[in-house]
């Protein structure tokens, strides 16, 4: 009979949707990816979904066109059946982006048979969705929402059915933390009956964390009634050229691989800046599937939109991150802005006793000066229109730190200041604090008579009264003369503790770290001043030095309480120290006392 012919078809298609969804509920074939980057990482996409694949996941990352895009994907999945997904997406003015896309599963040239197991011809079997929907940001870009709707349609042959497939709602966070962001979406509300079901009201929660700048993880959990279904990604960019994905979704580990096809073979800009996708599925009890291909054309760069006046730029990074893949100017000012970021974060909003790493900075900044402009990046950014406004001083500056940071000072270390420097900038108000840096790269290389020429050149500067560098320049001189001029390093240290009694404050008056250095996060100096000075007064001898050396020991216990442990310590031990000198063995054992409590 035919309701039994349809009946069968209908259960052989929701078996084909198992395979590639194992969820075994109405719609399956919706949940199987939107394109081969999230199928890579294992479904793990609602907080990452952009453009119109964020129809599957979450609408609220239309809000995020920044272009046109077209994108087709193609599956290849158990018994012949095969997945197809096209997409579009256009963006509306800055704020806001529509999409439509086309889903379809199914299965051609299937053998009939009537309940007598008669041969009745071939037929086809399908699953089809069509999507649209709105996303746009609110509250001044601090999140993105959006919302979709979908229409369903099933055909077996002659037969067919279709309806409603319900609305879904999601939101998208701007980053947390600097490196987190989360999304929520809520899929198929007010779905009817299709073909005798309905798809299943569906909650997608989600979590990214920008571990590195080339590192992305993922974790997302899928709740469809009393099922959970967690899931877990991670996106790689190994180059400019490349992208590594892999993700594990509880039912088979998943990998892909992306290209920038544009970037490999220039003349092909002209149609529409293509990307190919690629992934594949492992470990499916029911069958493993290979053949996942998407080719992705995008039009023409918008530049981001400026952030609102008054409001930090860091706290509007979302709107930059789709431009820090892309090549030139635009690029480089996307990575720059998250370099800088990171580093603020990191290091002047940290407390005074962090450990900065700045490793996602060094990333960032590496990308903005290198990988956009290769080994000739000196010569673009003096010669290019508006990189003056994109490399100024400030970012030389957090460049070379933060590379000082990440990893031992070397002859590149000292190459890379070196070329900062001759770049120059727009302004020369951060020439100082790179001059600085390359005097501590030379000092570390030991190269000292160069070390203490820069210091020199800088401690002479009086007008930098009101800049550490002047501060630091004077101690980092003091310590290298210690031994070959105790009289002028007494001196230098002297001015020291006068010129910065209490500490590193930013343009703003705030008392800040000095990250570079770990030996003065503690936003003292003074006191490293007073312990170099003593160190000198006692290396020089006598009763009167002595004495000079214990003075200094002891205003460190006064005037600085608050100081780091490890120069308190020092300071009591070597006060006890003066004190046996001089004869005062009562006090030096008290003093003892006190460090070994530390």
């Amino acid at each position: 009979m035919r309701w039994i012919r349809f009946l069968t078809a209908i259960i052989i298609l929701i078996t084909v949707s198992v395979l590639s969804a194992q969820y075994g509920q109405a719609g399956d074939f919706l949940r199987f990816g939107a394109n081969a980057r999230s199928l890579a990482m294992g479904g793990s996409y609602t907080v990452l979904a952009k453009n119109a694949d964020a129809l599957l996941y979450n609408p609220a990352g239309l809000a995020n066109t920044e272009r046109w895009e077209l994108s087709l994907t193609h599956a290849q999945l158990f018994l012949d059946s095969r997945y197809d997904f096209l997409s579009f997406a256009y963006p509306l003015g800055l704020r806001s982006g529509i999409g439509l896309a086309i889903a379809d599963i199914g299965v051609s040239k299937f053998d009939g048979r009537d309940e007598f197991g008669t041969a009745t011809g071939e037929f086809d079997m399908h699953n089809m969705g069509i999507m649209a929907g709105y996303g746009r940001w609110l509250m001044g870009r601090k999140f993105r929402v959006g919302v979709s709707a979908k229409f369903l349609m099933t055909s077996m042959g002659e037969n067919s059915a279709s309806g409603f497939g319900g609305v879904d709602v999601g939101i998208i966070t701007k980053e947390v933390l600097r490196n987190f962001r989360f999304g929520l979406a809520v899929q198929n509300i007010g779905a009817l009956d299709v073909a005798g079901e309905k798809l299943p009201m569906t909650i997608r929660g989600s979590v990214g964390f920008r571990a590195l700048r080339s590192l992305y993880l993922l974790a997302d959990v899928d709740i469809v009634g009393s099922t959970f279904k967690p899931k877990i990604g991670a996106e790689f960019e190994l180059n400019r050229y490349i992208t590594l994905r892999a993700g594990y979704n509880m039912t088979e580990i998943t990998a892909g691989v992306g290209f920038a096809v544009e970037r490999m073979i220039r003349s092909l800009e002209k149609m529409g800046h293509p990307l190919l996708d690629y992934s594949a599925g492992l470990m499916n009890p029911l069958g493993n599937d290979f053949g996942r291909v998407s080719l992705t054309l995008r039009g023409k760069d918008r530049t981001p939109p400026p952030p609102p006046p008054k409001v930090s730029i860091c706290d509007h990074l979302s709107e930059y991150e789709g431009a820090l893949h892309k090549d030139g100017l635009l690029g480089a000012k996307a990575n720059v802005l998250f370099g800088y970021c990171n580093f603020i974060y990191e290091s002047v909003e940290a407390p005074l006793l962090a450990d900065p790493s700045l490793k996602s900075s060094y990333e960032y900044f590496r990308e903005a000066y290198e990988g956009k402009f290769g080994g000739n990046w000196t010569q673009a950014i003096m010669t290019l229109e508006g990189a003056g406004e994109v490399f100024h001083q400030k970012i030389h500056y957090m460049y070379a730190e933060s590379k000082m940071n990440r990893e031992a000072i070397t002859e590149e270390t000292k190459q890379l200041i070196q070329d900062l420097i001759f770049v120059g900038g727009d302004s020369t108000q951060y020439d100082p604090r790179l001059q600085y840096d390359l005097g501590y790269t030379y000092e570390m290389l030991g190269y000292l008579d160069s070390a203490k020429q820069i210091y020199g050149d800088l401690a002479n500067r009086d007008e930098l009264e009101d800049n550490p560098v002047y501060s630091l320049s004077l101690y980092r001189l003091a310590y290298l003369i210690r031994e070959s001029n105790q009289d002028s390093a007494i001196d230098l240290l002297d001015k020291v503790v006068r010129t910065l009694s209490w500490g590193f404050y930013n343009e703003n008056g705030e008392r800040i770290s000095y990250p570079m250095f770990p030996k003065y996060k503690d936003n003292m100096l003074a006191d490293d001043a007073l312990l170099l000075m003593g160190d000198i007064y006692a290396a020089k001898g006598g009763p009167e030095n002595t004495q000079k050396a214990l003075i200094s020991y002891l205003d460190i216990l006064l005037f600085y309480p608050n100081a780091v442990n490890s120069v308190l310590r020092s300071a009591m031990e070597r006060s006890a120290n003066a004190y046996e000198v001089l004869g005062m063995t009562e006090e030096a054992s008290l003093m003892r006392e006190r460090a070994g409590s530390l």
